[in-house]
C-alpha cells in the first residue's frame, strides 16, 4: 500500500498548537452534529406529515449512525492511506449534498435513504477530525483540546434543537445544516495544512499486519464497547427527549425546543470538565467509573414513575452535564491506546464503530419499550447499560510508556 503524495498523516509533535486548524475542526464537527439534532427536534413534525409510528420514526435517528457500525475501521484505513484532511473534506461534502437532497423530498423512504448517506459522511468526519487534531496539537495540550473537540456533538445537537422550531419547518433545518457543513468544508484548506510524509513513515506496515496488531490490542476494543454502553445510556434519554417532554411532561413544541437545546448544551460542561480533570492527572478508569454510576442513577430517575414531575427536567439537566465526561475521556484515551502512531486512524475507526452501535440500538430499543410498556419502562435499560459500562471499565488495566521521539505516548493494556 502506498501513500498519496502530500496529504498523508504526520505524527510528529508540532512545535506549536495550531489553533486556527483546531477551531475549524471543531466547527466542522458542530456542523456535522447538526444532522443529529435536526432529526430529533423534527420528530413531532415528521410524525404529523408522514403519519408513521414511533418505531418507524426511530429510523430517522438510527439510520444516521447505522453506516458507522460497519464502516468505522474502513474509514480509518482510508484516512491512513489518503490523508486526514482530504477525508474530512470529503465527509463534510457528502453530508451537505445528502442534506440538500433530503430537504427536497416528501417521501419517507427517500428521506431515510438520505439519512444513511448523511451517516456515511458523518462517520468520515468523526474519524478524520480527531486524526487531524492528534497531529496539530502539542502532546501536553491534547487532553484539553480533545475535551474541547468532544463538545461538537452537544453543541451541534443543541443548536439544531433550539433553532429548528424557529426556521419554519423541517426542510429549512435540513437546508441550514447543509449550508453550514458546506462552509466548514470550504474553510478547511485555508486553516489546516497538509502534512507531507513518505510511505516509510506512514504506512511502513501493511494493512493485514496493521489490522492484526489492532485486533490483538485489547484496549481499543474495550474502549469501543464502553462507548457502546455510554450511547445506550445517553440516547436512551436524549433520542426521544422532545417527545418525552411533550407527551410525558406536557410541554408545548416551542418550549420543548428551547428546553431540549439547553439540556443538551449543558453536556458541554462535562466535556470540558473531563479535559481539565484528565490534564490534572485524574485517571481514565476512575473518571469513567464515576460517570457511569452517576449517569445510571440520574438516568433511571428520569424514567421512574415515582419521580415527582417537577424533578424530571432538573434531572435531565443533571444527567446531561454528567454524561459529557464520558466522550471526552474516551476520545482522549483512544489515540493513546494505539499500538503505534500510524495505527491511530484505525483505533479511532474501531472506537467509532462502538460509538455508533450504541446510537443505533438505543433509539430502536427505547421506541419499542415505550410503545409496549410506557415511559417508565426504560429505567431498567438505563441501569443495565450503566452496569455494563462499569464492568467493561474495570477490565481496563493500563500502563504508560514514555513518549517516543515523535511525542507519541502509548497507553497499553496488560
Amino acid at each position: 500500500m502506498t501513500s498519496t503524495k502530500s496529504d498523508a498523516i504526520e505524527y510528529a509533535a508540532p512545535n506549536a498548537t495550531q489553533w486556527p486548524a483546531i477551531l475549524n475542526i471543531v466547527f466542522a464537527g458542530i456542523a456535522a452534529a447538526l444532522q443529529v439534532g435536526k432529526a430529533t427536534i423534527a420528530l413531532p413534525e415528521l410524525q404529523r406529515e408522514f403519519g408513521r409510528s414511533l418505531e418507524s420514526l426511530s429510523w430517522v435517528i438510527s439510520a444516521f449512525p447505522f453506516v458507522g457500525v460497519f464502516s468505522g475501521i474502513l474509514v480509518g484505513i482510508l484516512v491512513r492511506r489518503w490523508g486526514d484532511r482530504r477525508l474530512l473534506c470529503l465527509g463534510l461534502m457528502i453530508i451537505s449534498a445528502a442534506s440538500f437532497v433530503g430537504a427536497g423530498l416528501h417521501n419517507f423512504n427517500g428521506l431515510i435513504a438520505t439519512r444513511f448517506i448523511e451517516g456515511l459522511g458523518f462517520v468520515i468526519v468523526v474519524v478524520a477530525a480527531p486524526a487531524i487534531l492528534n497531529r496539530v496539537v502539542q502532546p501536553q495540550k491534547r487532553n484539553l483540546v480533545f475535551g474541547i473537540w468532544s463538545t461538537f456533538m452537544p453543541a451541534g445537537i443543541a443548536l439544531s434543537m433550539f433553532f429548528g422550531p424557529l426556521l419554519g419547518g423541517w426542510q429549512q433545518s435540513w437546508l441550514a445544516s447543509a449550508a453550514l457543513t458546506l462552509l466548514a468544508a470550504l474553510l478547511l484548506p485555508l486553516t489546516t495544512r497538509r502534512e507531507a510524509t513518505g510511505s516509510a513513515a506512514t504506512l511502513h506496515i501493511g494493512l493485514r499486519q496493521a489490522l492484526s496488531r489492532l485486533l490483538r490490542s485489547r484496549q481499543p476494543g474495550l474502549l469501543a464497547l464502553i462507548f457502546t454502553s455510554y450511547n445506550l445510556l445517553f440516547f436512551a434519554v436524549m433520542a426521544f427527549l422532545p417527545l418525552f417532554l411533550m407527551q410525558h411532561v406536557g410541554l408545548s413544541l416551542a418550549s420543548t425546543g428551547s428546553i431540549s437545546a439547553a439540556i443538551v448544551a449543558v453536556n458541554m460542561i462535562g466535556n470540558l470538565s473531563a479535559g481539565l480533570l484528565l490534564s490534572r492527572g485524574i485517571s481514565t478508569k476512575a473518571l469513567l467509573t464515576g460517570t457511569f454510576i452517576a449517569m445510571g442513577l440520574t438516568g433511571s430517575g428520569i424514567f421512574f414513575s415515582a419521580t415527582p414531575m417537577n424533578m424530571l427536567i432538573p434531572l435531565c439537566f443533571l444527567f446531561s452535564a454528567i454524561s459529557g465526561m464520558l466522550p471526552s475521556t474516551l476520545l482522549a484515551a483512544t489515540p493513546m491506546s494505539s499500538p503505534e502512531p500510524t495505527l491511530i486512524p484505525l483505533c479511532l475507526g474501531l472506537v467509532m464503530q462502538g460509538n455508533y452501535l450504541g446510537q443505533v440500538i438505543a433509539p430502536i430499543a427505547i421506541s419499542s419499550i415505550v410503545a409496549n410498556a410506557g415511559w417508565s419502562a426504560p429505567a431498567a435499560m438505563v441501569l443495565a447499560a450503566a452496569a455494563l459500562g462499569i464492568a467493561l471499565t474495570l477490565l481496563l488495566s493500563t500502563r504508560y510508556c514514555p513518549p517516543d521521539k515523535t511525542g507519541f505516548t502509548a497507553r497499553r493494556i496488560r
